[in-house]
């Protein structure tokens, strides 16, 4: 996830104007119960991890009813009886039933790539994210290759406490996908 930027709009937002104001607009916005929160870009660490998982579930769903979807593409959300948009890393999609062209609303798998707001992931996010009835699972990869983590929330555990791995494979269940730990750090260039 990339680190939000906060900006003051003079009035709060309604849905509708806030998809009107993203689709005229350059950069990302989140929304959040009618306040607009711009998102800044990521550093080339965050975007490379995310590029590897997004061609790794790319390749393993290739043939299944379900499709990932990276960083540009909204979720939306209800918490506290108020609508939200959030722009995940990556989001998984089964429902055929969930075809909105901006937004995704029934995910059954999110990842989020740590940032230098990662309090969010774990936090704000979180709770909003395990709210979802279609969500499975909620992985969170820390995107500092000195310290190598995945961390998985399943809903079949109750949320808690996350599965960690610093090394070696790990599973997201939602979608038979295994992977390892080593693969998703790029390597030095020489």
């Amino acid at each position: 996830m990339s680190a939000a930027v906060y900006r003051e709009w003079p009035d709060r937002m309604t849905v509708e104007e806030y998809l009107a104001f993203e689709e005229r607009g350059e950069e990302r916005h989140e929304y959040f119960a009618g306040y607009v929160v711009a998102m800044a870009g990521a550093s080339r660490q965050h975007e490379e991890i995310s590029l590897t998982l997004a061609a790794a579930l790319h390749a393993h769903l290739r043939d299944s009813p379900c499709r990932p979807y990276k960083g540009d593409v909204k979720l939306k959300t209800r918490f506290r009886g108020e609508d939200i948009f959030y722009y995940p890393d990556i989001m998984v999609a089964c429902d055929p039933a969930d075809n909105h062209p901006v937004y995704v609303e029934r995910p059954k798998l999110i990842i989020e790539v740590s940032s230098r707001d990662w309090e969010r992931d774990y936090v704000a996010r979180f709770a909003a994210y395990t709210r979802i009835p279609s969500l499975e699972e909620y992985a969170i990869v820390w995107s500092e290759k000195n310290r190598p983590l995945v961390s998985i929330f399943r809903r079949r555990h109750g949320w808690e406490p996350p599965a960690d791995h610093h090394s070696g494979e790990f599973t997201l269940e939602s979608i038979g996908l295994t992977l390892s730990v080593e693969s998703l750090y790029p390597r030095d260039h020489a």
